[in-house]
């Protein structure tokens, strides 16, 4: 079995709902609407306490962000496939003037939207719009394939949202009618600690509380619903969710931010908070580089010591490098600066008050490269990856997703190296290889080699090579040739090669392999050339047959031949159907079908007696597909003879996973796909809620 494998299945056994819920958002949303609760009446207030006054070059600590000037107005409208539909408000009135969203939903690529996170980056919306007169929308995609979620982030009213919408080629989803719900009312009061006098003009931020570490949160909503305090501190909040708990965070000049984590709210009763301010303390230095020179940009997280300055912050340096975190806590704070030409410092002691910090970032890591061909000629031109090498075990190779691919050209060669060396730069500290993809040698590792603080660039010497090949047959269930089949390469998969959680977790893993497909000839044989020396699968498909795979083969060294025999297709059974949902026809449910599993393992293939023991499958099959316009969907590829199960889940609406896992559990039925079967019909009548 293969490495992966060995990871994967025992997830996949273990839990297949903690393995859905893993591509599902954390937050619930609310479910039923009752009429908004009185307004909140605030009492005369306290004499204001005396201003703040602000050092040179101190800011607000959040001001309100402006979506319509930034990230309004990319509709692509004129695209051939997007997502339209209508935004009402709870009395079913149109809601015109509220901003709609389409983004990439976080299950494409988790491991590199952890990444933009860390290091601070957005990625803007695949389309925005705001609603018309009549609260419509039309929000186009250029590119298809990947699941989007569609966001609704009105002023007044909770988020709405439908997740893991999957856009067809020339269709146009129609999401109907979207009623907004009406939100909870969140209300308090921002004091100073010490005086218990209100703090006006604070700056409060609400978020649910499952949303604390949110991945992908909409523009704008990055840090939180924003609001104001007024002159006597008191501040209100109309649209938190309706179920779950909330966390609120109040900063203000001069304050250090204050935060009241997991707080519930109830629909049935009033939801009122204090949040009491400490008096802040500044943390204020420069960033420059060994020189003395300034670093514009970079990014400095200031992250508390212990708990009485739980407070993390983060800020960005000014083009002289200078920072100032204006109103921080007292006490210990470690400093941490990043910046993408520098290697990461941490100042793992800094006392707030300190006015005098001084961050020196060293340049990052430079490598002189030189890539040999087969032949031991000389090449330039190539595509480089850099991979965390790993010397107690030299086989594995990691991602590093601060450092992304690049080209290399005959440009990258400086006179000062004699045209004999590359110069590749930007490396963080560690122990490397560099992967190189040219089109007319296999994918080829670099030796390892270290990149430290100071030290010179190391000289790396590559040779590429050719490789290994991998050749066979596809037949057909009667051992027939099958011509003009699709054979492709893969990472090794082993027996989840059909998972949907191989698909999930394979974004995170390195890929050593090389990607190379060909056809079958006359005699259905095919011959893979090229492959880097990796663990691979082999997948063959043709239309009129369901896919097969060979698994767990190894190219290990230059020349190996690797003969993999037949690669027998199964005729296979197309399965297609209806869903609809209230008894209308609905688009966008996700229908799945995929290998039962019993409580002892492995249910038994069909035609096997039920009492006899079960037999494990040669692979697990999983395949999903989405409902079109009129409810219909035929799966993308033949299902094997075999017994499944087949789920339909309509677009989760908000951040609910209940609302998911009960039209998994409705839905739920056992598909029994035979032999000689050509057709197989299921119809799903989900209800409506």
């Amino acid at each position: 079995m293969s490495n992966i494998a060995k990871i994967v299945v025992p997830l996949l056994l273990a839990g297949a709902v903690a393995g859905w819920y893993l591509t599902q958002p954390t937050a619930p949303e609310p479910v039923v609407a009752p009429p908004e609760p009185p307004p909140v009446v605030q009492t005369p207030v306290e004499p204001e306490p005396a201003p703040v006054v602000q050092s040179q070059g101190q800011q607000p600590t959040t001001p309100e962000p402006d979506r319509r000037a930034t990230t309004i107005g990319d509709s692509h409208a004129d695209a051939e496939q997007g997502v339209r539909g209508r935004v009402r408000r709870p009395d079913g009135a149109p809601a015109a003037g509220v901003p709609v969203y389409l983004m990439e939903n976080i299950t494409t690529d988790i491991a590199q939207i952890f990444l933009n996170n860390k290091m601070g980056r957005t990625s803007p919306p695949i389309a925005s719009t705001t609603t018309d007169a009549e609260g419509g929308f039309a929000l186009g995609v250029r590119k298809v394939g990947k699941s989007i979620d569609l966001r609704v982030v009105a002023d007044d009213h909770p988020e709405l949202s439908r997740q893991n919408l999957k856009v067809r080629d020339g269709d146009w989803y129609d999401a109907g009618d979207l009623t907004l719900e009406q939100g909870v009312v969140v209300s308090g009061r921002v004091v100073d600690t010490v005086t218990k006098m209100p703090v006006a003009n604070a700056a409060v931020l609400l978020v649910p509380a499952s949303q604390n570490q949110v991945i992908a949160a909409a523009p704008g909503r990055e840090r939180g619903t924003p609001t104001t305090s007024d002159r006597g501190g008191f501040f209100r909040f109309g649209n938190a969710p309706r179920l779950g708990a909330v966390t609120l965070t109040a900063e203000a000049p001069g304050y250090a931010s204050a935060q009241l984590v997991n707080q519930t709210v109830r629909v049935d009763a009033a939801n009122d908070f204090t949040l009491e301010l400490d008096r802040g303390m500044p943390i204020a230095g420069f960033v420059v580089d060994a020189n003395g020179g300034p670093i514009g940009g970079a990014t400095i997280n200031a992250n508390g010591l212990s708990a009485k300055t739980p407070q993390n912050a983060v800020v960005t340096a000014a083009a002289d490098g200078s920072f100032t975190f204006p109103t921080m806590r007292a006490g210990p704070y470690a400093l941490v600066a990043t910046s993408a030409s520098h290697a990461e410092t941490r100042l793992p002691l800094v006392m707030a008050g300190d006015e005098a910090v001084k961050v020196v970032m060293s340049t990052r890591g430079a490598v002189k490269l030189r890539v040999l061909a087969a032949n031991g000629q000389p090449v330039k031109a190539y595509r480089l990856g850099l991979m965390r090498y790993f010397p107690q075990n030299p086989d594995s190779i990691g991602k590093v997703l601060e450092w992304p691919d690049r080209s290399v050209t005959p440009g990258d060669y400086p006179r000062k190296y004699d045209g004999q060396f590359a110069q590749i730069g930007g490396l963080p500290t560690g122990e490397y290889r560099f992967q190189i993809t040219e089109n007319n040698h296999a994918k080829t590792l670099s030796p390892p080699f270290v990149v430290a603080d100071g030290a010179e660039p190391p000289e790396v010497e590559a040779r590429l090579t050719l490789g290994g090949a991998i050749v066979g047959v596809v037949v057909d269930d009667r051992g027939k040739p099958v011509v003009d089949a699709v054979v492709s390469s893969d990472m090794n998969g082993g027996l989840v090669a059909g998972s949907g959680l191989f698909e999930m977790f394979r974004t995170m893993l390195p890929e050593k392999h090389s990607t190379v497909q060909t056809r079958t000839d006359g005699q259905g044989r095919f011959r893979l050339s090229k492959l880097a020396f990796a663990d691979y699968m082999v997948r063959a498909s043709h239309p009129n047959y369901c896919e097969g795979t060979a698994v767990d083969l190894k190219i290990e060294s230059e020349g190996q031949v690797v003969d993999v025999g037949q690669i027998a297709l199964a005729v296979g059974t197309v399965v297609e159907g209806v869903v609809t949902i209230g008894g209308m026809p609905a688009g966008q449910v996700k229908v799945t079908v995929s290998t039962r599993l019993d409580a002892a393992g492995f249910a038994p293939p069909a035609g096997q007696a039920a009492g006899g023991p079960a037999k494990p499958p040669k692979g697990l099959f999983h395949a999903t597909v989405q409902t079109n316009n009129d409810g219909q969907f035929k799966l993308l590829k033949r299902v094997p003879p075999g017994t499944y199960k087949a789920t339909a889940q309509r677009p989760t609406v908000g951040n609910d996973p209940f609302g998911a896992l009960l039209d998994i559990r409705e839905s739920e039925r056992e598909l029994v796909v035979v032999p000689g079967q050509d057709l197989v019909t299921v119809t799903f009548a989900l209800n409506a809620r």
